[in-house]
């Protein structure tokens, strides 16, 4: 209860020295009596709270009536009449005012002098606006002016800031809204880019719709009413071409064709609905869109790149090849079409062709980073390997941060026996790209080629440490500590890798083999049966499968997986004969026809 009369006493000193304040302000009679009232429950409050007295139910109801519910009241209606002047004024003046219009007021009837009249202020106030509009309409027109000029110079932050400033000025102007929505979808607001595009249509109908209402059309006004009517296939255009970056494909289909009903020769909305037709994997259909481009206009550079691919992607290796080099014709100084070609020449393993394409471009453009790295491509393929590794050299001149060049350089220096230059290539490139799992994982095969077993170790956790998803990096830490004969952390390493891809029959394999050691016979073989799964034709697995049964002591299972291992590599015999594990079945009759 104590606790409770305290808090009562708080909430009231709080409201006295909010009603004093107002008080003060206003010096209204309200606030008078209020602040009397609450100054007498405050004393109730306080004296039982220090004498422990606890008070009547009527007393109690005096305090909180007079102490909190109608101060409470006085606060609520302050904040009532301060938001709706908020909302009148546009300002905020604070929350408790004073009216001066009743400060003052003077009474008419004791005016020494009165005001007086302009006779002209409807003509003059007309006057007036209309050299105000002139003005507003310069700066209006230097600001978008300042707009165009931040867009074009991909300032897109600026661009929307100003446009957002006009439609504040101009709110009915659909050319504002199709900027701010060009803006929007620059910054990567697409949401707000398609609600600016809808709002042109908007405008553009409720125009159309007052134009329609008036009674006399005349010609410039059918002429203004057709062009806005014709201009909305940009409007259609861009919501499409939004709907494409979101993915949503069906969506751009649709608003794409329907800049194509308005403008049926605009060959940005045919690019659209190819590409969309490609998503929905109806090549055919949009190699008539793009070819329908190029007929018209075979310069179009874009389009001619995607239908090369479109080619690509549809075996078309001639015909890709033609659009590709008519993209690089029509623009030799960029390097897409280059890029792709080249492609297209390895894949078909003409590795000379694809050389002498990229020389080309690095002719045109020494500068150009991807030139250098597909030409050393090029080089290594055809084992030019001095000519690669100079070629990735450039490469990584020109990009210092291409972990692919030292990663490629890597290999090549596997390939030519210099293995410190190949670790130093595969540790640059992990210290570039920290999560890079190949790099890790051809590091960790090298250290072990030269057995340096604890260091191949060593990477292969680090490896694991910045990516614990990946199953290879378990795996082959599973081989070292294999061949390091920690057959236990082996086999934990292999069921590690299994977790995470259940997939990989060669898994099983090692994990097989690592229970062997274990003695863990039963283990063992399941391992080897799911990889057995995978793979019939092994003759490798029925041979371990037979030697597990073999230390199992069950011969005719043995010598059963024994026969199906032969049949398919006859050259296991030798291997069987060596191998002691079978010394115990020397003796049986099957055993010995079998191996003879």
């Amino acid at each position: 209860m104590f606790l409770l009369t305290s808090f009562n006493m708080l909430i009231i000193v709080l409201l006295i020295a909010y009603v004093f304040y107002r008080l003060i302000k206003t010096k209204s009679i309200v606030s008078l009596i209020s602040f009397t009232l609450q100054l007498s429950a405050l004393t109730i409050v306080l004296l039982s709270v220090i004498n422990g007295v606890q008070t009547s139910t009527g007393v109690e109801l005096f305090y909180i009536t007079f102490g909190i519910v109608i101060p409470c009241c006085i606060v609520a209606f302050d904040y009532y009449t301060m938001i709706k002047k908020v909302k009148v004024k546009g300002s905020y003046e604070g929350l408790i005012t004073v009216d001066k219009s009743e400060k003052n007021e003077i009474n008419s009837s004791s005016e020494i002098m009165s005001v007086l009249p302009n006779d002209l202020f409807v003509d003059e106030t007309i006057s007036e606006l209309v050299r105000l509009q002139e003005d507003l309409l310069k700066g209006m027109k230097k600001k978008l002016v300042q707009a165009e000029a931040y867009y074009n110079d991909s300032n897109y932050d600026a661009a929307y800031e100003i446009n957002s400033n006009l439609i504040g000025l101009c709110s009915t102007s659909s050319n504002l809204y199709f900027s701010l929505g060009n803006a929007s979808f620059k910054k990567g607001l697409l949401s707000e880019a398609l609600s600016h595009y809808r709002k042109v249509l908007e405008l553009n109908e409720q125009l159309l719709s007052k134009i329609q209402k008036t009674s006399s059309v005349d010609s410039s006004t059918k002429e203004y009413v057709s062009n806005i009517k014709f201009k909305e296939y940009l409007v259609y255009y861009n919501i499409g071409v939004t709907y494409l970056n979101m993915g949503k494909v069906d969506f751009a289909l649709e608003n794409f064709e329907k800049s194509l009903k308005i403008n049926p020769s605009f060959d940005s909305a045919k690019e659209g609905v190819g590409r969309v037709l490609v998503q929905n994997g109806k090549n055919s259909e949009a190699v008539k869109y793009y070819e329908d481009i190029l007929e018209k206009d075979s310069s179009n550079y874009t389009v001619g790149l995607l239908l090369g691919k479109l080619f690509v992607d549809m075996k078309d290796a001639d015909r890709a090849q033609e659009c590709f080099e008519q993209c690089i014709k029509n623009k030799p100084d960029v390097p897409d079409a280059y890029t792709e070609l080249g492609r297209l020449f390895m894949s078909q393993k003409k590795f000379a062709n694809a050389a002498k394409l990229y020389k080309k471009y690095i002719g045109i453009r020494e500068d150009d980073f991807n030139g250098h790295y597909n030409l050393a491509g090029c080089y290594y393929q055809t084992q030019e390997y001095k000519k690669a590794i100079s070629e990735y050299q450039k490469a990584i001149m020109l990009n210092a941060k291409s972990y692919s060049s030292l990663f490629n350089m890597a290999l090549i220096y596997e390939e030519t026996k210099e293995y410190d230059k190949a670790i130093e290539c595969y540790e640059n490139s992990i210290s570039i790209k920290p999560d890079f799992i190949d790099a890790y994982n051809n590091l960790g095969i090298l250290f072990s080629k030269q057995h340096r077993q604890f260091e191949a170790l060593a990477i292969y956790a680090k490896g694991i440490k910045a990516s614990p998803a990946n199953y290879k990096l378990y795996y082959n830490m599973g081989v070292v500590l294999f061949d390091l004969r920690r057959y236990e952390d082996a086999a934990d390493a292999f069921n590690r890798a299994i977790e995470i891809n259940p997939e990989d029959n060669e898994v099983y394999y090692y994990l097989g083999a690592a229970l062997t050691e274990l003695k863990q016979y039963d283990n063992a073989i399941k391992a080897y049966g799911k990889a057995l799964n995978e793979d019939m034709t092994d003759g490798e697995l029925y041979y371990n499968i037979a030697a597990v049964y073999a230390l199992m002591k069950k011969q005719d299972i043995a010598i059963d997986n024994l026969k199906k291992a032969i049949n398919i590599n006859p050259n296991i015999k030798k291997e069987i004969f060596q191998n002691r594990v079978f010394d115990y079945i020397l003796m049986n009759s099957d055993f010995m026809e079998m191996i003879s």
